[in-house]
């Protein structure tokens, strides 16, 4: 939050929520839902003022100055911070991939472990578990597994493996002593010096290393040869190793340790570059490389990063991380019960885990903006200086921030007056759609009768991800033309960019370039070049030519007929999300979900309307639902009876509306076609109708025989998201035609 000005701070994300990883054993042990493990770092960012790029870093080249970002091109910066944390050893062994259920990375083992205990409460036996690893993760794992399995009345047999000597390793004798005699109480069998050969479908198969003369602990068993453990569940709780992040050959300029993190010195920087930074459990201070990899020390660096983040950025001294020499150590044990360790000093009990429970709500109450319904909670709506939002959304002093996308176009009701001012266009007879037919696309032919199309498209940018918004204007740019049949073939880039220093201004146009083409090269579409424009912000368009169907086959927004079914290729609700996404109030998950939707092209569904000789069509974007279904009804005088419920609505969207969001534009659309929409249409029903979308889908009417064929033929295709949502009738005495009616 505060960022320093004209500092442009973006963060790379490979998923938008990152789980808190202190409070898994509880969610293993049945103590806490999904949803209070997560921080959803997507609002957080937009409330610090911070792009977000939803994407994989899959290395860093600290000579370039470029981390390179999975299926895009390099993102170059100035200063780079990596806290990219850490997987577990051992993931190469045989069959572990397969048939072991590693806690890191830590998403994928909270989405997985729900239905890996349903799976084990499902046997008609005594569940067998193995959990490899003897450190304080294996350990929690263990005690936290056999409670929740417990208390679903199940008598599990839990076995923990582990290489080591001692259990769990590094810790105190006093408390290595309390969690061996916890372990006999609960039957938890644990086998030290036993390291894993492979896992397999049946279990585990280790070798046994002969036990140090000395005394051992209660319930440790000892062996000296090959073992197979039997197992129906087998959990990978092994020790830290560096993610596959720094083993890129670009990111080997960085220096190492012996087992591949990154080195740092005290001020977090890495060794022989000054410019890069790295903390957590992704780095190893080349000054306290005793430090163990554990949650208290990265949370303590981040102060420390962040000062000196700014002092490198200003040009001040930077200060010295100094890490504690011990911390206290809280292990969940389950049934409410945890172990504290601190200077050799350990004691267990009910009170160990309230307090174990204390510290970890009041953390992720610093961090989670949205609740478990996506609403801001009240502590947090101020946050990085957010207020409630006004204009649309219905109350607050903030001022209206305007959208982007296809919601910055020009409101339906003043184009439509500007237009009708103009003459009356000079008769050519090359012209097939024109200026007269207020279509979305000029259609010309030549002498020979060849159908070219053309289409201009500009949009606002909607995020601080040049390449997503270049990829999402070819994408809304293109959609016309396939929307009549066509085939792109051509185009022409129209950018406006901010007024940047020169290096700035070179990587943004190089990001949006490089997004525009990652949408027209698969698309066998020939950017030819262009223009750019400097002005307040970055705006992106095409102009874009390609080859329509005989104009006997021309899919046009007239033709629809009465009888005719309505279907809707995509999910509406792009303009609501974005709306929220600019002011700290989407979910990232659902912003992920829009990104998706908009850069989807309508190329397959064009090419089936065509095929399937569709009565009209057209695509959805900035004068919403209502607006462009209205088109396909005006020539004809037609009435559009639109199933609400059967309108498929984007991750999200409906819950914002219910909030009272709205995008900029959606007053404007709502003046220009709500005395065409049923006088019964709720608030409710006004959301989605007049929400502005971008790069949206494809609206068919299609004769009620062709429907099935058509959804099958999207089905096909892998594009199952086609719906049909009404149905087209003869205007009555008693309405007019051009209209809506909205029906359960």
């Amino acid at each position: 939050m505060k960022r320093p000005r004209d500092i442009r701070l973006a963060i790379v994300l490979d998923r938008p929520v990152a789980i808190y990883s202190g409070m898994v054993p509880g969610f293993v042990a049945g103590d806490y839902a999904h949803h209070e493990l997560e921080i959803d770092v997507v609002p957080l960012a937009r409330r610090a003022g911070a792009g977000v790029i939803l994407a994989a870093a899959t290395g860093l080249d600290p000579i370039r100055r470029e981390i390179s970002i999975e299926g895009r091109p390099p993102l170059r910066y100035d200063v780079v911070s990596l806290d990219i944390g850490s997987t577990v050893r051992g993931l190469d062994l045989p069959g572990v991939d397969r048939h072991a259920l590693a806690t890191r990375p830590i998403a994928r083992f909270v989405g997985d472990l729900d239905q890996r205990v349903q799976e084990l409460a499902s046997l008609e036996r005594p569940p067998r578990v193995i959990v490899v690893g003897g450190g304080a993760a294996g350990a929690e794992i263990a005690f936290t597994l056999d409670a929740r399995l417990r208390g679903a009345g199940l008598v599990p047999q839990i076995t923990l493996l582990s290489s080591d000597d001692e259990f769990p390793r590094g810790a105190s004798d006093r408390t290595r002593r309390l969690l061996a005699r916890e372990a006999f109480a609960r039957g938890i069998e644990l086998r030290l010096r036993e390291g894993v050969i492979r896992v397999d479908a049946r279990g585990v198969v280790a070798h046994a290393s002969p036990a140090p003369e000395g005394p051992r602990a209660p319930s440790i068993a000892e062996s000296s040869q090959e073992v197979r453990h039997e197992a129906d569940l087998v959990l990978w709780a092994t020790g830290a190793a560096p993610g596959s992040f720094a083993h890129r050959s670009d990111t080997r300029h960085l220096a190492t340790d012996e087992a591949g993190f990154i080195e740092v010195r005290d001020t977090l920087q890495a060794i022989g570059f000054d410019d890069v930074f790295a903390a957590g459990d992704c780095a190893r201070l080349v000054n306290a490389r005793w430090i163990p990899r554990a949650g208290v020390y990265a949370v303590r660096q981040g102060p420390i990063l962040d000062e000196n983040l700014r002092a490198y950025l200003s040009g001040r001294s930077m200060r010295r991380y100094r890490p504690q020499r011990d911390f206290l150590a809280l292990l969940n044990l389950g049934n409410r019960r945890a172990l504290g360790a601190k200077w050799g000093h350990a004691f267990a009990g009910g009170a160990v885990y309230r307090l174990k429970d204390r510290i970890d709500r009041r953390f992720m109450s610093r961090f989670q903006v949205l609740d478990e319904e996506g609403l801001p909670r009240e502590a947090l709506e101020s946050l990085g200086g957010m207020a409630e939002p006004g204009g649309g959304t219905g109350g607050g002093e903030a001022p209206e921030m305007p959208c982007g996308g296809c919601a910055a176009k020009l409101g339906a009701l003043p184009l439509s007056a500007a237009l009708a001012q103009l003459p009356a266009a000079k008769a050519d007879p090359s012209v097939v759609l024109g200026l007269d037919a207020r279509d979305d696309v000029a259609a010309t032919r030549d002498e020979s009768g060849k159908i070219t199309l053309h289409n201009v498209d500009v949009i606002r940018s909607f995020c601080d991800d040049p390449w997503l918004v270049g990829r999402v204007a070819a994408s809304n740019a293109l959609s016309d033309l396939y929307a009549k049949g066509g085939r792109p073939q051509h185009a022409q880039a129209i950018i406006g960019l901010p007024d940047l220093p020169q290096k700035a201004a070179q990587e943004l146009l190089f990001q949006t370039l490089s997004g525009l083409r990652a949408t027209l090269d698969g698309l066998g579409v020939s950017l030819l070049g262009g223009h750019t424009t400097i002005g307040d912000e970055l705006t992106v368009g095409l102009s874009v030519s390609g080859e329509g169907p005989g104009e006997s086959v021309l899919l046009t927004q007239a033709g629809a007929a009465p009888g005719d079914d309505l279907l809707l290729t995509q999910a509406l609700g792009t303009g609501v999300v974005l709306a929220a996404d600019m002011q700290g109030r989407a979910a990232g998950e659902w912003v992920l979900a829009t990104h998706e939707a908009m850069q989807r092209t309508n190329a397959i569904g064009g090419r089936i309307a065509l095929d399937a000789r569709v009565h009209a069509a057209t695509d959805v974007t900035g004068f919403g639902f209502a607006g462009h279904l209205l088109t396909l009804l005006d020539s004809r005088g037609l009435v559009a009876e639109i199933e609400r419920d059967s309108v498929p609505h984007l991750p999200g969207a409906r819950r914002l509306w219910a909030a009272g969001l709205r995008s900029t534009a959606h007053p404007a659309n709502r003046d220009a076609f709500r005395g065409r929409v049923d006088a019964a249409a709720s608030e409710s029903d006004e959301a989605w109708l007049f929400d502005p979308q971008t790069a949206g889908g494809l609206l068919l009417a299609v004769a009620p025989d062709e429907t099935s064929r058509i959804v099958e033929a999207f089905a096909r295709e892998g594009e199952p998201s086609i719906v049909r949502v009404g149905q087209i009738r003869e205007a009555g005495s008693d309405m007019p035609g051009g209209q809506i009616d909205l029906v359960d």
